[in-house]
């Protein structure tokens, strides 16, 4: 009698450890989806064809092409300085998704090093835009900073997809209809 009281506690105990143990991984994975959401949530919406094509002028150097965009044309595509702002918001954005795939790819972290140093060089070129604009030279300055803005961040949306679709991660799709 006391084996079969012995052996029920005891099935009873590791049910319940079980029980707890899968609460806690469907909380989790629940936590990892509703993270995912938070940080796509939080891009900034910008037209990334124009995006793209500002980029593109800038880092295409073929010398037969005459699709050098003229800076008032510039400036229009990107939407002024509120695109260079949603531009800025987004760099933080890309630096979190890298890190949020460091949680099951280590070899991350040199990607997601990069990216914090690109996003610091494309807060740098719109500070330069800022106080260009606080002096009054913004028309002046904007095709250069901005453009390089642009083309950097251009490349680090790149480079985060191919992390993506290195790790086979199922959030690529989602993050390249995002970007």
């Amino acid at each position: 009698m006391r084996q079969i009281v012995f052996l029920f506690i005891v099935g009873a105990f590791v049910s319940t450890l079980i029980g707890i143990a899968l609460y806690y991984i469907m909380r989790a994975r629940r936590a990892s989806t509703n993270a995912w959401r938070i940080l796509l949530g939080r891009l900034r919406q910008i037209d990334r064809e124009k995006f793209a094509e500002v980029a593109l002028d800038l880092l295409d150097e073929r010398p037969d092409e005459q699709s050098h965009l003229e800076p008032d044309r510039i400036f229009e595509m990107i939407g002024g300085m509120n695109g260079l702002d949603a531009l800025e918001e987004n760099c933080d954005v890309l630096i979190d998704l890298a890190t949020y795939v460091q949680r099951w790819y280590p070899d991350a972290l040199q990607l997601s090093e990069e990216l914090r140093l690109n996003a610091r060089e494309i807060k740098w070129h719109i500070g330069r835009l800022r106080g260009a604009s606080a002096t009054g030279h913004l028309r002046e300055q904007f095709p250069v900073y901005a453009q390089r803005a642009v083309a950097t961040y251009y490349l680090m949306t790149r480079s985060l997809l191919v992390l993506y679709e290195g790790v086979k991660l199922p959030e690529f799709v989602e993050l390249q209809q995002a970007l």
